[in-house]
Order: structure tokens, then C-alpha cells, then sequence
């Protein structure tokens, strides 16, 4: 059956040159036909009757002349020449595609091995992220990123064959982790490995629903690194939902969606509709990365852009949220001595923000938290403070939230 398949691969592969072949091999016999009957007809006038008797006189050596329509001869010099080019073009027909599916069986073939390669690969990069324990939670979690070094040293896997185990797969990236330095420290490039969550896989990335009230959204994971592991376990660890974007429709022009164009794609539009599913319950909080240049590490952005004349938040239930602010704010600076501030650093949201897009202060509750970059990306206990903003948001704003932590999750592991 295989064989079959990879067959039907070789002549899918080669439709195109077996294509342009024929019509090449169909025009010279339709000019040598018309070339033998100018030179066979004065000859024989009552064998090359007309062109289309030398026509089918051509075509008929083709096959071989199962029904004996055409047992003449050309006699003339030049007639025989043709005969001869016809005779060449009669085994070009056959050849020249035989050729084209052997070629692309043996490619097809090829291609089979690797795709068997690249499978056994990527089972390798699956171990190289395997749970680690956390020092502070005693969580054993999945690494947020591996170095290929690091890949190359353990699973003895060439750079090559792990860029084209990365492409293979749907479940890795290649990052450069410069890109959560500032510029202006002069970052050196490094590339890194990140795993993407199998659980909710969409064609955008992930969508997660748990039934919370409380709906953890990394517009940015695909271009920020680290962001969408952190976000990922602030959702799992208080059991809230969790959306995020894990690819880019179109590589060479990458894009968040934490701003949504109004000429959005399919895939913007579908993004939009999961998170509008769940944004009625209650709250969206939106995480993404913030630069690395301020004294303050975590920052909420509620404010709306005066110029569009709307309402001024994208928070409904202003007390709640002020009380999950002032919790969290004096929690992460007591246990982590990080600051944070309110709609101070960064702009007002404008009327392409997805919070905008769904509703925020209108139809739900939604706001942005930035990060610092560095923490996700660098801080050592980026877990446990993605698990205690987890819990600070989950007493805050769900009163039956009960921290129930699973003892698997320091056995076994937990997450991805």
C-alpha cells in the first residue's frame, strides 16, 4: 500500500513536467506530420491524401498500429528523414515520462526516509523538554525554551536536522531570545527552542476552555519569546481559560493580534469569535511583554484613548478591579520585589486593541498586563510568580476559587 502511495506521490510531484512534455511531444508531431505530408503528398497522392492521413499516419506509429490504418510508408528522402524524427519523438512520448515518475519516485522515496528521520527527531526535541522542577514551587514544569547546544549535546541531533525537525513540526519554534533585551544593551543573538501546547490546538495557536469567568489571552506568543509559556501557566495554575497566538499566517511579515486591523483574515476573525465566547463571563486579561527600561515590572492598562469619544475603561466592575490591583501590586512587591503601576507607562488603547474589538468595558471586563520581558524570559521564578498572580486574580475575582494544587503537579509535572 505504501508503495502505491508513494507512486501516486512521484506522478503528483512530476504533473507539471509530464505536462509541459506532452504538449512539446504533441506540437513537434502535429509540425512533422505537417512537414511529412508537404514532402509524401506529390509522392504519393493517394496514400498522403490530405494532412490529416499523415497525422494519423503519426500518431498510429505511436501505438504501434493495433488496427493497421496506416501500413504505408513514406518513399521520399525527406519522408523517410521525418520518419525518423517521428520514430526519435515516438520514443520521447514514452520515455521522457517514464523518466519524470521514475525521478520523482525515487525523490518520493527520499522524501519518505526523511519524513521518518524528522519524526524520530522530533520525538528527540520532545525529550529535551522534559519537566523540570521548579525551585521555588517544587512544580515540576516544562522548560520554557532549550538551546540547541544544549540539543545537540544530549540527543546528538546536527543543527540542520533540528532547524528542519523544528519546520517539520507543529509543536516547535525557533526564537532569538536577544529580542526580550533592549536594544540598547547591544543583546547578543541566541537561538533558542520553544514548545507549543498541543491541548486546543487551533490555526492560530491554542483555545483553551475551562469554563472560568477569568480568560488568560497571550496575543503575542509567536513573537515574544517566553511570553506564552509564562501566560500559559498563570492560566493552567487558577484554571482559567487560555487563547493565545502560536503561528503567523505569513512568516516574513509577523504580526500580534493584540491589535486587530479592520480588514482582519479568517484567522483573525476566528480568534476574535473564541474569545468573544468567553469574554461574556466575566474577565480577559490580555499578557504581553513590556520593555525592560522601567523601574516598575508589571503594568495594568485599563485607560481608553480620548479621541474616540467612548467610555473610559475597558473594565466594567472598577472596584473588583481595584481591589485585584492593590492585592496584586503589594503581594508581588512583598514576596518578589517587583513594582507595578496603572495606566501610567504605557498609551491608552486605541479602537483596533482586542480588548477594544470584544467589548472591554462595555459588554466584559478586560485589561492588559504587561511584563517586563525579562521575566518570562530570564527570571528563574517565572513560575512561581505566574502562580501567585494566578492566585492573587483567582480570590480576587472568583470568591469560590479554592487553591486545590494537584500533588501531581510536584510528582509528575504538569503543563504541556
Amino acid at each position: 500500500m505504501q508503495s502505491f502511495q508513494l507512486f501516486w506521490r512521484a506522478v503528483k510531484a512530476t504533473r507539471h513536467e509530464m505536462w509541459v512534455s506532452v504538449q512539446v511531444l504533441v506540437v513537434a508531431t502535429l509540425v512533422l506530420s505537417l512537414l511529412l505530408y508537404l514532402v509524401e503528398h506529390h509522392a504519393q497522392p493517394d496514400v498522403f491524401h490530405n494532412y490529416w492521413d499523415a497525422l494519423l499516419w503519426s500518431f498510429m506509429g505511436y501505438i504501434d498500429d493495433p488496427g493497421e490504418f496506416a501500413t504505408y510508408t513514406p518513399i521520399t528522402f525527406w519522408g523517410r528523414v521525418l520518419k525518423v524524427m517521428c520514430a526519435l519523438v515516438n520514443i520521447a512520448i514514452f520515455a521522457i515520462p517514464a523518466g519524470l515518475v521514475a525521478g520523482g519516485f525515487s525523490d518520493a522515496i527520499a522524501e519518505d526516509k526523511r519524513e521518518r528521520e524528522l519524526d524520530e527527531f522530533k520525538s528527540r526535541l520532545i525529550r529535551s523538554f522534559r519537566r523540570k522542577q521548579d525551585r521555588y514551587t517544587k512544580f515540576r514544569a516544562v522548560p520554557r525554551y532549550v538551546s540547541p547546544v544544549d540539543v545537540q549535546a544530549l540527543q546528538e541531533i546536527d543543527t540542520k536536522d533540528i532547524i528542519d525537525a523544528v519546520r517539520h513540526s507543529d509543536c516547535f519554534r525557533l526564537c532569538n531570545l536577544a529580542s526580550a533585551v533592549p536594544a540598547d544593551r547591544n543583546p547578543h543573538d541566541r537561538l533558542v527552542i520553544e514548545t507549543i501546547p498541543t491541548e486546543g490546538m487551533t490555526d492560530y495557536g491554542c483555545s483553551i476552555d475551562r469554563g472560568s469567568a477569568v480568560t488568560i489571552v497571550a496575543p503575542t506568543a509567536a513573537n515574544e519569546v517566553a511570553m506564552g509559556s509564562f501566560a500559559y501557566y498563570l492560566a493552567l495554575y487558577g484554571g482559567f481559560n487560555y487563547i493565545s497566538k502560536e503561528r503567523d499566517e505569513d512568516r516574513d511579515a509577523p504580526r500580534s493580534y493584540y491589535l486587530i486591523d479592520d480588514n482582519a483574515s479568517e484567522t483573525e476573525r476566528k480568534y476574535l469569535e473564541d474569545l468573544r465566547g468567553m469574554s461574556g463571563r466575566g474577565w480577559v486579561i490580555f499578557v504581553i511583554a513590556s520593555d525592560s527600561i522601567h523601574e516598575e515590572k508589571l503594568h495594568f492598562v485599563t485607560a481608553i484613548h480620548k479621541k474616540l469619544n467612548a467610555w473610559q475603561s475597558t473594565v466594567i466592575d472598577t472596584e473588583a478591579f481595584d481591589r485585584l490591583y492593590s492585592k496584586v501590586s503589594a503581594d508581588i512587591e512583598k514576596v518578589f520585589g517587583l513594582k507595578s503601576e496603572r495606566d501610567l507607562r504605557y498609551l491608552p488603547v486605541g479602537k483596533k486593541n482586542a480588548a477594544m474589538r470584544i467589548g472591554g468595558g462595555k459588554e466584559c471586563n478586560a485589561f492588559t498586563l504587561r511584563i517586563d520581558w525579562a521575566i518570562p524570559a530570564f527570571d528563574d521564578r517565572h513560575i512561581a510568580i505566574a502562580s501567585r498572580l494566578a492566585k492573587d486574580i483567582a480570590t480576587t475575582l472568583l470568591p469560590d476559587w479554592k487553591d486545590e494544587t494537584d500533588p501531581k503537579w510536584k510528582e509528575a509535572g504538569f503543563g504541556y
